[in-house]
């Protein structure tokens, strides 16, 4: 009972054993307390420093050699109290951080979670007189399980006397829009121009809600009221206004090379969504090429979210046509909606949007609100420095960053993806093998021995780990620190770029590395 006690508050295992075993032996010299644990000699000097650190224990120097012996064991409960205190200003911290704007992000799966977010709307008490503005309306909204439960909601809307405006695309069916003007507190317009979203984003009060229709959506919730006011100036332009389109290859060529001459050298603009346009062979990609080796000589700074699926292309481009080191394209993948036929680009207080398809076109809007809106929230996505990924793709485009980063470390890699995956594994181990510096280190569970996983060249493998009872695993390269999670056969990934975190885990991580297992050697 009293070693899961001392596991509970904070003491490590072997900690545990070293310090009891003090009280049994009294003061003792490290010799004899490894005899009577049985630990190996080194985790037995480890637990021995923390303990000391802790003022746990006390080691007195007697003819050159070291004795320990256990402090009075109160000095726990000072111990406890400083934490208490420590937990206490972290608390306040976070309160005062929380003060500033509190920012939160979710991703929900499926019907069951487009209804989930929605349903947050009616989820904040008092409502009555509040207004839910909803963009991007569309007949891939119409599947019947869902136009069931929109008539539902708008009931429980309705009794809780919250407003509601809904911009539809331009081919919605007309009996779409009708009902719903037929509804209590209920508006319903087209856009104002012909747009096809792939996306509908809702806006109430602080909430924000964005989902991707289908058989099967995929919606990302995100609470903060600084992005949900600038959605709602968004919204409301649109709602009252109209605005200027220009169609055509001409059209956009006109609008980024007009960009390109009111930025000065040094100057920068934000793109928000860049995919299309890469494939070279067309006269889309061609014009994207000549652009960006015309901004780069000009040196013109590019700060771009780029879709995943196209981020490695268009950094190749970059480098291709004059900026091999980056010094003028910041480039990072916007990992938090899929690839839409939509971009924005922003500058100088201004704001355009560029749609592809059969006939490209080109929104303009003159309003600097606009451009508020999507700068802020190119801001909260550019600045973000954890987010979820899913999926053997994900775990792809993780693997191959590590590989151009030239080291992975692993925390419990046992081969899931090797296992459940190898068509995708065939393909990434080819590519990985151009990469002839790749080092793959992996701290693992002996049971892991004889695994494909620890006979690949670059791999590097020490068994430090007592179980394979957990189903995280933890990826470090670069600056990220990734928790991948194997409960289910489709992995989690919660990818994190935060350097203190890095540099803890790796520190972690070489603390582990540099110990011996304590295991017989393999012959």
């Amino acid at each position: 009972m009293i070693e899961q006690q001392l596991q509970q508050i904070g003491f490590h295992k072997n900690e545990v054993k070293v310090y009891l075993a003090l009280f049994e032996t009294g003061k003792a010299r490290a010799g004899k307390i490894i005899e009577y644990t049985g630990l190996h000699r080194n985790l037995v000097y480890t637990a021995l420093e923390e303990l000391e650190k802790r003022g746990l224990i006390s080691k007195v120097e007697a003819s050159g050699v070291a004795e320990f012996s256990a402090n009075d064991p109160r000095v726990l409960l000072d111990e406890i109290d400083e934490q208490k205190i420590t937990a206490k200003e972290i608390v306040d911290a976070l309160k005062e951080k929380n003060k500033a704007g509190s920012r939160e992000i979710a991703v929900y799966e499926g019907i069951e979670g487009v209804k989930r977010a929605r349903n947050k709307t009616l989820q904040y008490g008092e409502s009555k007189g509040e207004t839910l503005y909803v963009m991007g309306g569309s007949k891939r909204s119409t599947m019947p399980e869902l136009e069931s439960y929109w008539r539902s909601y708008h009931h429980k809307r309705e009794q809780a006397g919250i407003n509601f405006k809904i911009l539809f695309d331009r081919d919605t069916p007309g009996e779409m829009l009708d009902w719903r003007n037929r509804l209590a507190l209920s508006q319903a317009k087209y856009f104002p121009f012909d747009l096809h979203s792939p996306t509908q984003v809702g806006v109430f009060r602080d909430l924000v809600d964005i989902s991707i229709p289908g058989l099967s959506p995929l919606t990302f919730v995100i609470k903060n009221d600084e992005i949900a006011k600038g959605f709602k100036q968004y919204f409301e332009y649109f709602w009252n206004q109209s605005v200027r389109v220009e169609t055509g290859l001409s059209a956009v060529k006109t609008a980024i090379y007009n960009m390109l001459g009111e930025l000065s050298s040094g100057e920068e603009y934000f793109v928000l969504g860049a995919a299309v346009g890469m494939k070279r062979a067309g006269e889309i990609g061609q014009m994207y090429d000549q652009f960006h080796a015309d901004r780069i000589k000009k040196q013109v700074i590019v700060n771009m979210l780029a879709n995943s699926d196209n981020y490695d292309e268009i950094v190749e481009r970059n480098h291709k046509f004059g900026d091999p080191k980056d010094k003028f394209s910041n480039i990072k993948k916007f990992i938090s909606a899929p690839p839409t036929p939509m971009q924005v680009n922003m500058y100088h207080g201004k704001c355009f949007f560029i749609l592809y398809g059969d006939m490209p076109a080109v929104i303009y809007f003159e309003q600097s609100e606009i451009t508020k809106v999507f700068k802020n929230y190119f801001d909260y996505f550019w600045n973000q420095d954890t987010y979820v990924l899913r999926g053997p793709e994900a775990y792809g485009d993780l693997w191959m960053e590590a590989v151009a980063a030239g080291e992975l470390r692993y925390i419990g890699a046992r081969g899931y993806f090797l296992d459940n995956f190898p068509k995708q594994w065939a393909e990434l181990k080819a590519k990985t093998a151009l990469n002839k510096k790749f080092i793959m280190k992996n701290i693992v569970d002996p049971g892991v021995r004889g695994h494909e996983i620890t006979k690949l060249p670059y791999a590097q493998t020490k068994y430090l780990l007592s179980s394979a009872k957990n189903p995280n695993v933890v990826w470090l390269y670069g600056n990220k620190v990734v928790a991948a999670n194997w409960s289910e056969i489709e992995p989690v990934f919660f990818v994190s770029k935060n350097k203190a975190l890095a540099q803890s885990y790796n520190d972690y991580f070489d603390e582990l590395w540099g110990k011996d297992s304590g295991l017989p050697k393999k012959k």
